[in-house]
């Protein structure tokens, strides 16, 4: 059964990175807008729909509350550096120096979590590092300010991400999923809104004019949900390290997907060779 959940994983996972650039290169000065709207619009609802199924135990305490309001806000912002980068760097580009995420969020887990690698965990830290190395040096080749700007958005990312992620795992510690799904989502969605506050009365005016740009708005929000749907659901169906090591194969996938619908077709040496590099990486510190 998860093996089915984890195929419309990738299928709106995909979809998300490949309309989320489309969105960025069209719509790219609406940065702050466009996530508010999926926060409220679609992670929202989603947020309803999964507190039914996870059971939640909502008295966390003040400090909890107070970790989780503040703490949250690093979503919101990961979400407005991702769209960044992608107005500047092609989506496969990106998915793979995004694959750097598990780097990043080990150099903080290990010292403030207590927690360890192991011989083969180091392995895969080499790997991520030398694929996102690679990955990048074919784009610094062309010497632009457009091109150096996506890459160090880019790491940002997946910096960020790092960063998003151990906070996440420490909050799971100490509060149930459930809770964490109300307060840790619900706190994001608040922060998206005060982020986004002042462009919110663009939104109509915006997606009246454009049909194809809120159409294009309404998939990618949605799929973007979805894939957060279907993967909660096979991680609780399945073990977390079975479903890592399904995971690490999005940016092949991506670089795929890219290949033909979005015909970025540039420097394809560089990103196949990478994202094998990366996705043995990530395989080796999943196991």
């Amino acid at each position: 059964m998860w093996q089915l959940l984890i195929v419309f994983y990738f299928i709106f996972g995909v979809v998300s990175y490949i309309l989320r650039r489309v969105l960025a290169q069209k719509l790219g000065d609406h940065n702050r807008l466009i996530n508010a709207i999926f926060f409220v619009f679609f992670l929202l609802p989603t947020t309803i729909i999964l507190s039914f199924f996870f059971p939640h135990n909502l008295n966390v305490g003040v400090l909890n509350l107070f970790l989780l309001f503040f703490g949250s806000i690093i979503w919101p912002i990961v979400a407005l550096v991702a769209f960044r980068a992608n107005k500047e760097v092609d989506v496969g580009i990106f998915s793979i120096i995004n694959n750097l995420s598990p780097v990043f969020t080990l150099i903080i887990a290990v010292p403030f979590l207590y927690e360890s690698l192991n011989d083969s965990q180091w392995v895969g830290v080499a790997l991520l590092i030398l694929s996102g190395g690679l990955v990048a040096s074919s784009q610094l080749k062309k010497h632009n300010r457009s091109s150096t700007a996506g890459i160090i958005f880019s790491l940002l990312t997946a910096a960020l991400l790092g960063v998003a992620y151990v906070y996440e795992r420490y909050m799971l510690t100490r509060i149930d999923f459930g809770a964490y799904l109300i307060y840790g989502w619900g706190s994001q969605i608040i922060w998206s809104v005060i982020i986004a506050r002042k462009e919110f009365r663009n939104a109509f005016k915006l997606f009246r004019k454009d049909k194809e740009s809120r159409n294009t708005l309404i998939i990618w929000g949605s799929s973007n949900a979805l894939k957060a749907v279907f993967f909660i659901i096979a991680l609780k169906l399945s073990s977390a390290s079975i479903i890592s090591a399904v995971t690490n194969f999005m940016s092949v996938a991506v670089v795929i997907a890219a290949y033909f619908y979005l015909k970025e077709r540039q420097h394809m040496y560089y990103k196949w060779v990478a994202a094998v590099i990366g996705v043995a990486g990530l395989l080796f510190i999943a196991v």
